[in-house]
Order: structure tokens, then C-alpha cells, then sequence
């Protein structure tokens, strides 16, 4: 059997309850570190994780609630 795949479970305020990819879970605070995924910001409804030297983003819910936290590319201009 494979350990669930990494989740974001909760956010409360400051604290973000989280399934890492070894399949621990636990509460993080931003700079904390769970199975090595380390937790960068905290938004309304995601967070902004770095993974494998990856920044990645989990959702609670898609729709209303926040915009991304992925830093933006900048556009190209010609």
C-alpha cells in the first residue's frame, strides 16, 4: 500500500494541518517543515509549499477565496 497523496487537510489562522507525500500529517506554522515539505505562506484557501526544491501550491476548495500565491512570470515584452 502507498500512503495517500500530499494535502492540504485545514487552515486555521496560522496553523495549516497537512498531509505530507510519506503520508504524516500534522500542524504547521509558515517556515515549518513536515516529510519534507516545508511551508512557505498561508493564504485563505491554499498554501504555497516548497517540495523537492519544487514551490507548489494546495488548495482546501477551488472557487472563491484567494488568488494564487505562485509567484507571477513576468510578462514579455517585444
Amino acid at each position: 500500500m502507498r500512503p495517500l497523496p500530499m494535502a492540504l487537510l485545514g487552515i486555521g489562522d496560522k496553523d495549516v494541518f497537512l498531509r505530507a507525500p510519506n503520508g504524516q500529517t500534522g500542524l504547521l506554522k509558515e517556515g515549518d517543515e513536515l516529510g519534507g515539505v516545508k511551508l512557505l505562506l498561508i493564504g485563505t484557501n491554499r498554501v504555497l509549499i516548497e517540495h523537492e526544491g519544487q514551490k507548489k501550491e494546495l488548495t482546501v476548495f477551488a472557487g472563491f477565496g484567494s488568488e494564487t500565491l505562485l509567484p507571477k512570470e513576468k510578462e514579455k515584452t517585444q
